[in-house]
């Protein structure tokens, strides 16, 4: 059972940077490919920040992410603002574009080598039979803060609840006075911080490396679609369910084929609810 916890770590970090990537599909109406470079570029941050400038790796974490979440609305500025009109496909095409330049900056400036974290888990606890380290709690309890300071955000903040509206019926919000291109600032920044967090996480159970991009865009990408591309909600249990059966997988057959796992679980799914597990899409469109 040892497995399970560590599929609730890997769920806890894949529903972080998903639920941006999400967010980012309802407003703007593309996949931004280009998501899973947030990742590594808030590992390496965080990581120089931590290794280079001497601060604590939690205070390092949240620079690279806020770091990151700026990094992101600067990107939507420049590039996927003024091709908006172009179509989705224009935008598709344009993310990759711009996850194969990052990626070369990465690569430019930090090198190709694996590197690490200099951090310890800390002391280990029994619980049900299981060994849970402190720092497996700490990322398990920051992704809880962070998706629940989101639902706050979404739920209970003028701001929020402009953002659903422009998710929901852009158009429409439109005409009600919001202002779409703030909206737009604000779900882009969210969508890099979250992303920042779950990469600097990533870095710290693993390693640091500038295909950590790569490696995680797919997996993000079958969490978004699993839980369905129109239910933020949706996709973050999806993440969780999905970190869940790629650890307990290992069970089974060699960790090797992790995210085979992933994609047999999306495929399976998607034979029997081709909108996703969670999504709300058929109910609008019924109502």
């Amino acid at each position: 059972m040892q497995y399970v916890i560590f599929g609730l770590v890997t769920g806890s970090i894949l529903a972080m940077a998903t639920v941006g990537f999400s967010m980012v599909r309802q407003t703007e109406g593309f996949l931004n490919i280009a998501h899973g470079q947030f990742l590594a570029l808030a590992a390496f941050v965080g990581l120089f920040a931590s290794r280079d400038l001497g601060m604590p790796t939690w205070f390092a974490a949240l620079f690279a992410a806020a770091t990151t979440g700026v990094a992101a609305v600067v990107l939507s500025v420049v590039v996927f603002e003024p091709i908006r009109q172009k179509g989705v496909l224009v935008q598709l095409f344009s993310s990759v574009g711009v996850a194969y330049i990052i990626y070369g900056l990465l690569v430019m400036i930090f090198g190709a080598n694996l590197q690490h974290y200099e951090v310890s888990f800390g002391t280990s606890y029994s619980v049900a039979g299981m060994q849970i380290s402190f720092g497996e709690i700490a990322i398990m309890a920051t992704a809880a803060v962070a998706i629940l300071a989101l639902h706050v955000f979404l739920t209970k903040t003028p701001a929020g609840i402009s953002v659903r509206a422009v998710a929901t019926n852009p158009d429409l919000a439109r005409v009600r006075g919001i202002s779409t291109r703030l909206v737009s600032y604000q779900v882009w920044f969210i969508a890099g911080f979250l992303a920042g967090l779950a990469g600097v996480m990533i870095g710290i159970i693993g390693s640091v490396g500038p295909e950590l991009g790569w490696q995680n865009i797919i997996l993000i990408l079958a969490a978004a679609v699993l839980g369905g591309l129109g239910s933020t909600y949706g996709v973050i249990m999806a993440s969780l369910l999905l970190g869940l059966a790629m650890d307990l997988s290992a069970l089974l057959i060699p960790t090797s084929y992790r995210t085979v796992v992933a994609f047999a679980a999306l495929i399976i799914v998607l034979l029997f609810k081709p909108s996703g597990l969670f999504s709300v899409r058929q109910r609008k469109q019924a109502a």
